[in-house]
């Protein structure tokens, strides 16, 4: 029983130890808010958004709100694209995973003009909006 003293006495010790859980593991622990990156451009390649900017012509055709969200797996945000204060487009999209990319289009028009913005929505809050003048 001697040889066996020290093993039992490490078992009682390290079962008197709290495990340490990450709070995030936590029951009911709060979740990290969502974040989003997003710009306007004039396409899509390879899983990234090219030709970004502020302003584009009248003659784009279409444009692009690439978004890079965070904090936001197994959910849904919105991309609520506005011409002027007008809103013209709602697009619903999936977030797989963390961080997750995805992007919707807008086909601009002949009365493109003016000030726009893109806004990336969930649950009824704006977490990033993107404004750009086509001209």
């Amino acid at each position: 029983m001697r040889k066996y003293w020290a093993a039992v006495l490490f078992v009682a010790a390290s079962a008197a130890i709290p495990s340490r859980v990450p709070a995030q593991e936590q029951a009911g622990a709060a979740k990290a808010a969502a974040a989003v990156e997003a710009a306007v451009g004039t396409a899509v390649a390879d899983r990234a958004l090219t030709g970004a900017a502020d302003t584009f012509k009248a003659d784009v055709g279409t444009l692009y709100c690439f978004s890079k969200i965070t904090n936001a797996a197994d959910s849904e945000v919105e991309h609520v694209w506005y011409h002027g204060d007008a809103e013209v487009a709602r697009v619903k999209l999936k977030v797989g995973g963390s961080p997750w990319r995805t992007h919707s289009s807008k086909k601009l028009g002949d009365d493109a003009a003016g000030d726009w913005r893109c806004d990336v929505v969930q649950d009824g809050r704006v977490l990033q909006s993107v404004k750009f003048k086509v001209e």
